[in-house]
């Protein structure tokens, strides 16, 4: 052991100061760095990149297609192409009535609007079905009142029969 001591005099000459201060330096500059992988790595600051990548990729993608559809539209000195959104509003059109057509067979060959007439016929024959019903159980219970009161007029002209 005696022998280690003389080596480590030999190899290096510093202070215990020195060793200190690079020791202080040392733990800084590590502390410094852990700090740093922990706000880099944190969860909130992996969503932020994340969402700012996503952001980013999305405007540029936007800016790429609106620049194509507005090169399709607009020649180089900046002038609508009247021809071509002539054409493309007659496609969206075309379009359009093309789905209504088909709609509308649709709808005839698997009996959707015979089967829509039918079933508007059937709630309207409930809701009829369903006011008779109320005004009959309106008039059955005025009915029932006038029979009570009637009965209850009887009773009172035996009780006072039987009275006398």
């Amino acid at each position: 052991m005696a022998g280690s001591g003389q080596q480590s005099k030999v190899k290096g000459t510093r202070s215990v100061e020195e060793i200190r201060r690079d020791i202080s330096v040392t733990r800084t500059r590590t502390a410094a760095f852990i700090e740093g992988l922990a706000e880099d790595y944190h969860p909130k600051a992996i969503k932020h990149r994340f969402v700012e990548d996503a952001r980013t990729a999305a405007q540029d993608k936007y800016e790429t297609v609106r620049d194509g559809l507005v090169s399709q539209v607009k020649d180089d000195e900046g002038q609508w192409r009247v021809d071509r959104l002539k054409l493309a509003g007659a496609v969206s059109a075309a379009g359009a009535f093309g789905i209504l057509v088909l709609r509308a067979i649709v709808g005839r060959l698997t009996g959707a609007t015979a089967r829509r007439k039918f079933q508007k016929s059937q709630a309207k024959a409930a809701k009829t079905a369903s006011k008779t019903a109320k005004k009959a159980a309106r008039t059955a219970k005025k009915t029932a009142k006038k029979d009570a009161r009637k009965t209850a007029k009887a009773a009172k002209k035996q009780a006072r029969r039987a009275s006398k």
